[in-house]
């Protein structure tokens, strides 16, 4: 057995592998996986750019989920000049 591919043939692989891993997923592991990508996100945005590259990341997500709860924690986006 081969124990490394060439590049094109491990993008070929790495697709198919995570193509038929997916479509054998329920729709909670999806949610779940998902869940902690965006966390992830957030997250690592948070840690370089503070607050508001996190909230720029949400943002970007779904705006208008993110305006709706800002307005929840009484949140104003940050103009830049």
């Amino acid at each position: 057995m081969k124990t490394k591919l060439n590049s094109k043939d491990y993008v070929a692989f790495a697709r198919r592998f995570v193509k038929e891993t997916v479509a054998t997923m329920d729709v909670k592991i999806l949610r779940d996986i998902v869940t902690d990508h965006i966390h992830e996100e957030i997250q690592k945005s948070e840690y370089n750019y503070g607050q508001q590259g996190a909230f720029e990341e949400m943002e970007a997500w779904d705006s208008d989920k993110f305006e709706s709860i800002a307005k929840d924690y009484n949140l104003k986006k940050e103009v830049e000049e």
